[in-house]
């Protein structure tokens, strides 16, 4: 089996780890522009599966003509570099004839949104996939992608027929002697500040600053965490719109400590850093801020530095649902610690490590055929959705359930 990865930093590196360890895989094309980036795959997949044929290619994700030429003769691409390739790879794998996967792309078409980056525009192609038999999954990350799998489980195994709330919850404590993010600090940085949003009852309702507030308690050692609802978030859409059966509400936040920072605190941190240099900034002051942060590629070796000491991340996934009038209640825990993780997979984050799974396990099916679907849809609409799960287990998901 071979496959193509466009966009080989810490989760594309962790995919082609998990397609390296899969038995059937063949060869992996990766492909990215940083021959920086290029070298670390070669050199962490060498030290764990010599049998796979690695080939590297230094294309940007943007230059689909070139893309076409290179993913000719994969069976599955996975898009692991942005929303912003997402419809120029797809058009791509359309004339390659290979099936697409990507981990995310705008769910609504917000004001001045860059042009190929919506679920609707992918959406738009379906046809031509469905033509010639080709399927492309968007959306296949950890969130979204895992917690809308978690759904349709949930929906399937226990025939629900309607879902009176979905909460999804992140939670994360970090020990650190700089400023770190597992995560981008841009996009963290940004969805802290922009207006909290959530689903009810068919509408996208913006919550006020207080009612945007939860405590959350994770399991020990992270405890109790101050959680901020996310802004539009594409389960906002892929969950309420294509699980097949009516959800009521949807709600998803998430909260971090960096030793005693909260997000805003760290944020007054980064903003510290650079008014040293200067008070007069230019362009997008997210992109100056971020720069005060650590490379989050770099999470696994500041912690082999010491620099990082410590990382324990969480998400909490809690569905409510009817079947014949009954109530029927759903929680499950993913749970996982740096050092662990490190074990199980080198040289990548705990984030690089959650989000690989699912566009991974995605991949192997199609290419054995265990998915035959068409299209162009997106995670919930998955007809074998526990299977994904039950992969994501057996391959190292640290995963707790309760069902009441």
């Amino acid at each position: 089996m071979n496959y193509s990865i466009i966009g080989c930093g810490g989760t594309g590196l962790a995919i082609a780890i998990n397609l390296a360890r899969d038995k059937s895989t063949t060869k992996l094309i990766c492909i990215d522009s940083d021959q920086k980036k290029l070298s670390k795959v070669k050199r962490v997949l060498g030290a764990i599966n010599s049998r796979v044929s690695i080939e590297l290619k230094s294309i940007d994700a943007r230059q689909s003509v070139l893309i076409e030429k290179a993913i000719t003769g994969s069976k599955v691409a996975i898009n692991a570099a942005s929303p912003q390739c997402n419809i120029s790879i797809m058009r791509a794998c359309l004339n390659a004839g290979v099936n697409y996967i990507d981990l995310a792309s705008n769910p609504f078409d917000y004001p001045g949104l860059e042009k190929g980056t919506t679920l609707d525009e992918q959406f738009a192609l379906r046809n031509e996939f469905e033509s010639k038999s080709l399927l492309a999954v968007t959306n296949t990350g950890y969130s979204p992608g895992f917690t809308d799998l978690v759904c349709k489980d949930f929906v399937s195994r226990q025939t629900i027929d309607s879902l009176k709330s979905v909460r999804i919850y992140f939670g994360e404590i970090i020990k650190a002697s700089k400023l770190v993010c597992s995560w981008s600090p841009y996009t963290l940085m940004l969805e802290a500040v922009s207006p909290s949003t959530v689903y009810s009852d068919g509408k996208i309702i913006e919550l006020g600053m207080d009612e945007s507030l939860r405590r959350v308690e994770f399991p020990k050692p992270i405890g109790t965490l101050k959680v901020k609802t996310f802004s539009g978030h594409p389960e906002l859409r892929t969950i309420t719109e294509f699980l097949g059966v009516p959800v009521d509400y949807l709600e998803i936040g998430g909260g971090m400590l960096l030793n005693d920072l909260d997000l805003n605190d760290m944020i007054v941190e980064a903003l510290s850093a650079q008014t040293k240099k200067s008070i007069n900034f230019e362009g997008d002051i997210f992109e100056t801020l971020a720069k005060s942060f650590e490379p989050s590629d770099l999470f696994a070796e500041n912690f082999k530095k010491d620099i990082i000491q410590e990382e324990i991340f969480c998400s909490i996934i809690q569905i409510e649902g009817l079947r014949g009038g009954k109530k029927i209640s759903y929680k499950m825990l993913v749970q996982h610690n740096l050092k662990e993780v490190l074990k199980k997979m080198p040289e990548v984050s705990i984030a690089s490590f959650v989000v690989s799974f699912v566009p991974s396990i995605l991949a192997a099916m199609i290419s054995k055929g265990e998915i035959r679907q068409n299209g162009v849809i997106v995670p919930a609409q998955l007809e074998n959705a526990s299977s994904v799960i039950e992969h994501a287990k057996k391959s190292g998901l640290n995963v707790t359930e309760e069902l009441k």
